[in-house]
């Protein structure tokens, strides 16, 4: 059989009669906004439901129906920071106003941070809690690009990190639990035991129950229509347009009527994301043809 673009036809010959086949496509913008009509929205964002008033509607007779995620929009704002989870600073350092030595507790706002960021944010909140900031901050946070691994470096006698919390960012940082300090001598500086992993999402996976399979991730089957690669600085707008999206067969549209759709998005691990408030969306198109007797 040939197949054509949305419109042409293919002939095929049967005594007096021609078969056309006619390629048909039915395009799609799901959006997780409630604005555009997205209902049962998870909390953490990453899953939403669409109900179509007039539904998607498949001829019996039609043949290699398959879909494809031909553009996507997804917020790179996913925390890697959870409130309660990983947030927290645990440190014993001296005092701006007389030195001496003062345990803190730093909690930081859930977010997306990179090295450069939790720094800024470490600092900021250590001075606002009175810990000394001259004629220099009591810690940085710093890197070693060679290692991949972070260095802690401590800039006064007598400072102190308790790793052992559980709600410290020690695994992201790449610390093992341990104490590290108090020091004796000045500065310091403390290299990670791992390598840093701050970038706990590599990519983001699209999938919709408009498919029985989608795309195999290895061995499995989780429904996948498509992958979105990050490119973009945390808190920026991904924009995928793939040169050639994959085209997922769903041949179990055929003669169906849907009219309520289901559309999620996870990790790279195919785990449901947090999206950070933000809302994300889905082109796809279904494209199919069917024979016409002329």
């Amino acid at each position: 059989m040939a197949f054509s673009a949305h419109g042409n036809k293919g002939e095929f010959k049967q005594g007096k009669h021609q078969k056309l086949l006619v390629s048909e496509e039915i395009n799609l913008i799901a959006s997780s906004d409630p604005a555009n009509g997205a209902t049962n929205i998870s909390a953490d964002g990453s899953q939403f439901t669409i109900l179509l008033q007039d539904g998607i509607k498949i001829p019996k007779n039609a043949h290699n129906v398959h879909v494809s995620l031909q553009e996507a929009t997804v917020w790179y704002s996913t925390p890697n920071f959870l409130t309660g989870v990983n947030d927290k600073l645990y440190i014993t350092a001296p005092r701006a106003s007389d030195d001496a030595l003062t345990a803190y507790v730093i909690t930081l706002d859930q977010g997306l941070y990179d090295r450069t960021a939790l720094n800024e944010a470490v600092l900021r909140e250590l001075e606002n809690a009175g810990a000394k900031t001259s004629p220099n901050p009591v810690i940085n946070i710093l890197e070693d690009n060679a290692t991949q691994k972070v260095e802690i470096r401590y800039n006064y006698v007598g400072i102190e990190i308790d790793f052992t919390q559980a709600d410290t960012f020690r695994d992201i940082l790449g610390f093992n639990s341990q104490i590290l300090g108090p020091n004796a001598t000045a500065p310091l500086i403390y290299l990670a035991d791992n390598v840093a992993s701050f970038n706990t999402i590599n990519s983001f996976l699209i999938h919709s129950d408009l498919v029985s399979r989608g795309i195999r991730l290895n061995n499995s089957y989780n429904q996948t229509l498509g992958q979105v690669l990050i490119d973009v600085k945390p808190g920026s707008q991904i924009v995928s347009t793939p040169f050639n999206p994959p085209k997922v067969a769903a041949d179990e549209l055929t003669g169906a009527i849907k009219s309520t759709l289901r559309f999620w998005l996870t990790d790279q691990a195919n785990q449901p994301v947090n999206t950070n408030s933000e809302y994300w969306t889905g082109r796809v198109t279904i494209k199919y043809s069917y024979p016409v007797w002329v």
